[in-house]
């Protein structure tokens, strides 16, 4: 059998590069001394990708000229169009041992400007190959700004040249910045090799600080450098708790960067994060905690995309979630394990989803459910099959033997059955290699007091199955009269399988995963009303008020603006609405206020009060001014739809919540106080996938 890796076994090349960048003009001059080691010698040409707006103004190996390659005779155009294949033949050389260092300047503009992603909320950075213009530099893999050869890896000595009032940014360690002649001369060194070289540059601020031998730094706008201790600060926490559970950092440095496009990009001792979020103080784990793990995972061990990516769900599962578990954040590590689970019920449709494995990276929802959600929650279901000490032993194996090359699915599974002592084979068959989750049903419940014992019962049941069939440990948790409780959990691997209880109680509440330790498949009735579920429904109708104060238009202008692109949205204008359609509806404005007090939302009104002076939920008070609400409730009449309504109590009150509106979809219910949430919770869904009977004796 072929070695997977054997592509990938090639020397590091060494790129000695000066680039000299002009944002003013998007202009970009460099010289790229390239020493080839024998493993890319082997041929009496070598080809790499340059982009194609630049030109090369000469090409010397070892000291002598070779003719320069035009487009018309050596360069091929391929999608995107950042590609541009340069072939150069090489003389022979003396000998084996000889040095080879290939040698080019060249020229151009390079000028992408980032384009807006579609959709209501972020999901992957803004579109661009590439740009050095006045409002930033972004130059990346994507861009091939110097001769780049893909799956392979490089080391790098960087002399960057560039206004005196701008600071850059790019991997490694900086070993020399200074301003002569107007111009900054900043110098860089990258001994781990490395994919691609990222750079960025603007006005920054630069500030930094030592921790344990590792560089610390934030690179921020000058309206934004007073965040920096903050973000200072949570970076040490985050490094001192995955250096503990993984190992040694394997970075020099690290830094938090801010750019001029939205984007959350991890980059080998670097994170880009968007100005927006900077802004918002985005330290929590889902954030920086996350780009920090990619440290280890993408930018130390490295992923071969053509053959599944198994990196964004690992750090998912150890950043958004495992963070709060260790720290002892019992309530937000259950949150996010039950929004990983609605998540994926909600944007991975069973006649849409694809297998863990097919999943390179993320352009939809449906690619964030799968690649990010789904394979975080096998991650964890793969922890609770090997136990805690076999599974984090494995991920460190997957460090020790992964950093400076590339692992695939295959070399986890190898890895991971090694740490475990037997094989996991069917594991990774029905999570990775399989598409779907268990889709259960249980019938056939029949409780009966055992005649030899008084006060103890006994519960039967048929556990179903739908294909494809899954081998599960099945949770069940059982409330029992007297306030006693009764946990199990059923080994299940069949169609129909058959089971018996011996419970000291009779039952009253059978639930299943209660805990959502497991990825099941739900119906959409049996989670819980949020705006997620408007968005996603196969039907959405949009009310919004037909008169409006100038006040109240322009607290919804960015929502509305938003809406309007996307497709597939019915709009109604109404003062008065009515819910008649089975579809789901998004009210917004005073509409929404009246609407809801209309008192036809039983099942929402048992855990709220509207009135005209405040609004109570869960027993909690809201009145004033600069209250705004996103509530959302089952459809009165069809618990396969929601109504979701968002409104304030005056126009101040919703205007800094409606640009961001659809940040917020994971809740039934989210109370703002001049923007800022104050409370938040769920509404339990119409048909409870987890309450399964209710049983009187």
């Amino acid at each position: 059998m072929a070695n997977p890796l054997q592509a990938h076994t090639l020397e590091p090349i060494h790129h000695e590069l000066l680039i000299e960048l002009n944002p003013d003009t998007h202009a970009i001059t460099g010289l790229d001394r390239i020493h080839l080691p024998p493993s890319h010698r082997a041929n009496s040409s070598i080809s790499f990708i340059l982009h194609p707006q630049l030109t090369i103004d000469r090409v010397e190996f070892n000291g002598n000229l070779l003719p320069i390659p035009h487009p018309s005779e050596a360069a091929t155009l391929q999608p995107p169009s950042t590609r541009r294949v340069i072939e150069i033949p090489l003389p022979p050389l003396d000998g084996p041992d000889q040095l080879a260092i290939l040698t080019l300047t060249y020229h151009g503009q390079i000028d992408d400007s980032p384009k807006a992603s579609g959709g209501l909320r972020f999901v992957k950075p803004d579109d661009t190959n590439g740009h050095i213009g006045p409002n930033g530099v972004y130059l990346t893999y994507e861009t091939f700004w110097y001769p780049t050869w893909e799956q392979t890896l490089s080391t790098y000595d960087l002399t960057l040249r560039l206004p005196s009032d701008w600071e850059a940014i790019t991997q490694g360690r900086e070993v020399a910045n200074g301003v002569t002649d107007g111009r900054r001369t900043t110098q860089w060194r990258v001994n781990l090799p490395s994919e691609a070289l990222t750079l960025a540059a603007n006005h920054f601020l630069v500030q930094k600080q030592e921790w344990k031998g590792i560089q610390l730094a934030t690179y921020l706008y000058p309206e934004d450098a007073h965040l920096a201790p903050q973000y200072l600060e949570a970076t040490i926490d985050y490094l001192q708790m995955y250096t503990d559970l993984l190992g040694p950092y394997p970075f020099t440095k690290f830094a938090v960067v801010e750019n001029f496009f939205p984007s959350g990009l991890g980059l080998p001792s670097f994170t880009l994060l968007g100005e927006g979020v900077i802004r918002r103080g985005y330290t929590q784990p889902y954030s920086l905690g996350h780009e920090i793990v990619h440290s280890w995972f993408g930018n130390s061990v490295f992923n071969d995309f053509a053959q599944g990516n198994w990196v964004e769900g690992l750090t998912t599962y150890l950043s958004n979630y495992y963070y709060d578990e260790a720290r002892g954040h019992q309530q937000e590590a259950f949150n996010t394990r039950r929004r990983m689970v609605y998540e994926y019920n909600l944007y991975a449709e069973p006649d849409k989803e694809y297998p863990v494995r097919a999943f390179h990276h993320k352009e939809t929802r449906l690619d964030n459910a799968i690649g990010y959600q789904k394979t975080a929650l096998a991650f964890h279901m793969l922890r609770q099959e090997m136990g805690d000490a076999a599974f984090f032993n494995g991920v460190r194996r997957v460090i020790q033997e992964g950093t400076g090359t590339y692992l695939e699915w295959n070399d986890l599974l190898r890895i991971f059955s090694k740490a475990a002592e037997r094989d996991l084979g069917w594991f990774f068959h029905q999570w990775i290699d399989q598409p779907g989750a268990p889709n259960l049903d249980i019938q056939d419940i029949l409780v009966q007091e055992d005649p030899t014992q008084e006060g103890r019962f006994t519960m039967t049941g048929t556990i179903l199955q739908a294909d494809p069939i899954f081998t599960i440990r099945l949770p069940l948790h059982l409330d029992l009269q007297g306030g006693l409780i009764h946990d199990s959990v059923l080994n299940v691997d069949r169609a129909a399988q058959s089971f018996t209880l011996q419970l000291p109680a009779s039952p009253t509440t059978l639930a299943i995963d209660p805990d959502h330790h497991l990825l099941l498949r739900l119906q959409r009735a049996h989670i819980p009303p949020m705006l997620n579920r408007w968005e996603t429904d196969t039907r959405r109708i949009l009310i919004r008020p037909q008169t409006m104060t100038t006040d109240e238009a322009q607290s919804l202008e960015t929502l509305l603006q938003r809406l309007e692109g996307q497709p597939g949205i019915e709009t109604i204008q109404s003062d008065d609405p009515v819910i008649s359609e089975s579809a789901s509806y998004l009210v917004i404005g005073p509409s929404a206020r009246r609407l809801l007090e209309t008192n036809s939302f039983n099942s929402c009104e048992k855990s709220m009060e509207t009135q005209p002076g405040y609004i109570s939920i869960e027993a909690q008070r809201f009145e004033g001014p600069e209250m705004a609400f996103l509530i959302s409730c089952p459809h009165p009449r069809d618990a396969n739809h929601t109504v979701t309504f968002f409104f304030g109590s005056s126009p101040e009150a919703v205007k800094p919540v409606s640009r961001l509106l659809f940040f917020y979809g994971w809740d039934s219910y989210l109370v703002f106080k001049q923007g800022k949430v104050i409370a938040r919770g769920m509404f339990q869904p119409v048909h409870s996938a987890f309450e399964i009977i209710r049983h009187s004796p």
